[in-house]
This record gives C-alpha cells, structure tokens and sequence, in this order.
C-alpha cells in the first residue's frame, strides 16, 4: 500500500521524522503536511498538564485507529526535543500497528545507529542487560534484534576506546571499474583512467598535509582505512604512491585496512603492494555467488574470479579477509542466498559483512524498479547470515540502518574472534576523530565531553577535488583549530 497521506500537526519539524514511520510499514507512502486532500488523514493533537504532555495520534480515510501517548516533560531542552518527538512517532507507530496488523523487526526505530540507545541507558547507569530490556520495550524491538545490540556491544567493549589524542585516517578513492546497480556514492568509473594520475598527485598533496597536522597537533594513529570507490582500480604502482604517501601513520597505527573489493580489480602484483605496505586487512567483496545476479547488478566480474582473488590473497600472506554479501539482490531467493553463505564458508574469510539491499534514489536499480525480493524472505535472508556467522565461531561487532532497506532490516559486521575492525567500530558509533582524505571524504572531531560532532567535508566532484586540494587541507586545519579541553579519554556513548 502506498497512499497519500495528509499529515495534520501543529509541529511540522517532525514531519520527516513522522513519514519515516509511516514507511516502516508503507514503503512509497508520499506526504502532503497540513494540506487536505490525501487518501489518508492523519492528525496529531497535544495538549500539556502538571508538566505532563499528552499526545493524540488519529487516522482516517482509507484506514482508521488511534492511539494517545503521555510523557513527563524534560527541564533540559535538548532532552525535551528529543523526548517529544519520540512521543509522536510512537504513538503513530501504534496506530500503523492497529491499521496494519504488523510488528516490524526493529519496531518504532527509524535511526541508524540503535546500539546508541543501549549506551545511552548504561551511561544513565543501568547495566547492559537492563538497557536491553528497556530498549526492547520503549521501542518494540524483536527480542532477536535486542539480543543483536546487546551482542554487539559486548563485543565492542572488548577493544580498545579511543583517546582524544588518537585519529582514524581514512583515504578515499572514488573510482570502479563499472558502476554497481545498486551503488549511490558519488564515484567515477575508470574510463580510459585520464583523471587517476592528477588524483593522485593530489591525494599525495593532501595525504602528507594531513601527516603534518597531526604532528602539529600532537595527535596519534589508531586506524587506517582506504576505501572507495574500489582502491584496487588503481595501477600496482599508484596504489604504491598514495601508500606511501601514508606510511607514517600506517607504521604506528593498531590495523591497516585496505578494501580490494571488486575481485575483477586484484592480481598478484596489486596484492603484494598492498602486502609489502603493512595492510593487516583486505575486503574482497563478491556480494553473491551467482554469476546471472553479478551481471544483472553491474559488477562485471564472475564467481571464478572472487575463488582466484582470494586464492591470490592467500598466497601472498593475508590473515584477515572481509567479504561482503548482500541480502535482497534483484531476481534472488532464499535458496540462491543460501548457496552464497555455503560457497563463501569454503573461502573462509575471517570476518563477513551481511548487508541488506539498500534502494537509493540515485542508483540504477531505483530507476529501473527492479524486480526485489519481499521483505519477509529478505528477513530469512537476514536470519540465515546470522546463523551461519554463528556456525563460523564469528560474533557481530557493528550494525546499522538504513532508509529504503528491504523489511526495514539491518546490515551486520561479523567477524572471528581478535578480527573485529576498530575502524567500522570507530566510524558506526561515532566515539573517534576521523582526518579523511580524498574527493567526498569526510573529516569528523568528536567532543567526547557532550558528544558533540564537527565535520569538514571534501569537495565530492573529482576535477573539483583535485583543483582545490590546498582548501581540503585549510578545512581540516579550521576544524583542529579550537581547542576543547577535554582532557584525553572517551567514553562510548
């Protein structure tokens, strides 16, 4: 069902927030906010009594229920803001609940980062398992999808917490082969590879700028990441330049990871440069097993290629492989994703990433309206990358969300035991500071004092990038330059 929905309420700045849970159970529902005339009304009303604020949601048309919610008001105002808006989306939740007869996995939660909720419940001082509890029932979470969080978590306290003094490097490069249906990130496939060599004499420029900040600072490696795009589409001997460029910090830093993803893009010599650099951690990334699904989604590349790939990975010395696979894939069953989970656990990565298809509105498969398959068997999908994680001795270490996700789901990071990656820990929590280099990377200072976030983005065309180099580097400087006395340690939360 996907109607329009005439939404009535005197807070308009949650009207998003609002239509997020609407699509939680309507996916293509379009939102009219204070008009008349949608197929469905919806209306929400409240009123306040002895610090107490009553909320009223009510739907009629095509469908009809009501629910009413009430909370204490919060004499803090970022809490109140916060409180207030949960009140409304919960009380719509349950009237979709009514209308629908439905109870999605992750219940109310529209965010991206629900292990964000159990922190915020230890740091109040309830123990992990209490936040658990109350987590599942404010929000109505799935007990399986609760116990996930908890899992995860407990994982995460495992490693080691990042320090104020201590930074993430992340070099970027926004260049693939081909063009992944489902892809919406701002990259450029390689054509005849004219703007490869003027990226990277700029990603040099700014990678050694970026080394010379953090020595000015003070501030210390913790993890190192190059991702894309796909880093591999670069020559053997380009991937050496921007590594190089990189040493310093990769020398001293905890892991070093770089993602090899596209199995078309690897061959012995790229491998042993990586290699000889002190990677720790490569991603070689097939998504499916299935050749007809590969050349449906644009990858261009073959099963038999991911076997060579990892065979050459192996053979030059890596410990640690990630592999990705995706949940969802246009024309794919249960059967098809669980012949995907039996051939990988012949390659034996060390850690695996279980995502669910995500549609952006820039990608191609949105613009073709591909064939996908229901949310539910999306969810055994997802229930059988658990399990088989589980058979492997590996344990979830990161998740999140996203809009337009098949069944409203959830991608996981499940690794073996010692393999977690402190970067996707890192990056999904938002608890350390990232200098990110590289067209659309984004640098990020965290204030672990109040949890306060500053960001300073690249440019994300690549000519612009490449002309403006010495402005990436000023906009990194700036968010360096206040100093926040916030002593040196931080907490998850």
């Amino acid at each position: 069902m996907n109607p329009t929905i005439s939404l009535i309420t005197p807070t308009p700045q949650f009207a998003n927030d609002l239509a997020d849970v609407v699509r939680i159970f309507w996916g293509g529902a379009q939102f009219k906010v204070n008009e008349p005339g949608g197929e469905i009304t919806v209306t929400h009303t409240e009123t306040e009594a002895n610090g107490v604020r009553f909320c009223r949601v009510e739907m009629s048309g095509a469908c009809s229920g009501c629910a009413e919610k009430s909370k204490e008001i919060s004499p803090d105002p970022l809490l109140e803001k916060r409180y207030h808006k949960r009140l409304i989306k919960q009380a719509l939740y349950d009237v979709m609940k009514q209308v629908t007869g439905r109870t999605p996995p992750w219940g109310s939660l529209t965010g991206i980062r629900p292990t964000r909720l159990l922190y915020e419940g230890m740091s109040r001082g309830l123990t992990l398992q209490q936040a658990e509890a109350e987590t599942r029932e404010i929000f109505d979470l799935l007990p399986e999808k609760a116990a996930l969080l908890r899992e995860i978590i407990e994982v995460q306290q495992a490693l080691p917490i990042p320090q104020d003094d201590e930074v993430d490097l992340y070099v970027g490069i926004p260049f693939c082969v081909s063009r992944c249906a489902y892809c919406s990130f701002l990259s450029g496939e390689v054509g005849k590879g004219k703007q490869l060599s003027p990226y990277v004499d700029a990603l040099e420029k700014e990678i050694t700028g970026t080394l010379a900040l953090m020595e000015e600072k003070g501030l210390k490696p913790r993890a190192f990441y190059m991702g894309g795009g796909t880093p591999t589409s670069l020559s053997a001997a380009m991937l050496d330049r921007v590594l190089t460029a990189a040493q310093p910090f990769i020398d001293r830093a905890m892991e070093v990871t770089v993602e090899a993803g596209r199995p078309d893009t690897i061959d012995a010599e790229k491998l042993a440069v990586i290699r000889s650099h002190k990677a720790t951690r490569i991603s070689i990334n097939p998504q499916t097993m299935h050749d007809e699904t590969l050349q449906r989604i644009g990858r261009r590349h073959t099963t038999a290629q991911t076997e060579a790939a990892y065979a050459l990975a192996r053979e030059a010395g890596f410990t640690h492989i990630n592999m990705d696979v995706i949940a969802g894939l246009p024309g794919e069953n249960l059967d098809m994703f669980l012949q995907t989970l039996a051939w990988s656990r012949g390659l034996a990565p060390e850690s695996l990433t279980v995502h669910t298809l995500s549609i952006k509105r820039s990608s191609l498969l949105h613009l073709w309206e591909a064939s996908l398959p229901d949310g539910d068997m999306v969810s055994r999908m997802v229930d059988a990358g658990r399990a088989e994680a589980a058979k492997r001795g590996m344990k979830p270490y990161y998740l999140y969300r996203q809009k337009h996700m098949a069944g409203n789901l959830e991608n996981v990071g499940y690794a073996l035991p010692g393999h977690a990656c402190i970067y996707n820990v890192d990056m999904m929590e938002e608890t350390g500071h990232v200098l990110a280099c590289g067209a659309g990377a984004i640098s990020k200072r965290v204030d672990p004092a109040i949890g306060r976030i500053e960001r300073a983005p690249n440019v994300s065309e690549i000519k612009n990038y490449i002309d403006r180099t010495d402005e990436m580097l000023q906009r990194k400087q700036l968010l360096w330059q206040a100093d926040w006395n916030t002593g040196n340690k931080t907490e998850r939360n």
